[in-house]
């Protein structure tokens, strides 16, 4: 079996992540720099984008630049292959409904897999 990564680093990654889409939104949000109906939508657009493709795609297809940063990678439990993009749309999904909540299962789970892991079939792992 890999080696399965600390909390604080999956903590670390989610917070890369966290800032990484953070500068693009602030980064189009001055790009856009007006009142206008059509900024307000591109904003929303722009964010709901990044938070809604951008983790589900690069977990399930190569890794977030957190996740390569902290040198961990999110595979399926079974034979360790890069999850499906449902299965990572799951993952997000509860991960961001149960928040927090989520992350309590990792330190008494023998392989540290956190609620969304054990939903969407996956395991994280170091790289």
């Amino acid at each position: 079996m890999p080696n399965s990564p600390t909390i604080l680093r999956r903590y670390l990654s989610t917070f890369i992540d966290g800032i990484f889409i953070s500068s693009v939104f602030i980064a189009v949000s001055f790009a856009i720099n007006t009142d206008s109906t059509f900024a307000s939508y591109t904003r929303t657009v722009v964010l709901l984008s990044m938070f809604f493709l951008y983790e589900p795609f690069f977990t399930s297809r190569f890794c977030t630049i957190g996740q390569k940063i902290t040198g961990i990678r999110v595979r399926t439990v079974v034979n360790y292959k890069n999850i499906s993009i449902p299965a990572a749309y799951l993952r997000i999904v509860i991960k961001i409904f149960l928040g927090f909540i989520s992350l309590l299962s990792i330190p008494v789970s023998k392989d540290r897999r956190a609620i969304h892991d054990f939903a969407s079939g996956s395991i994280v792992i170091m790289a």
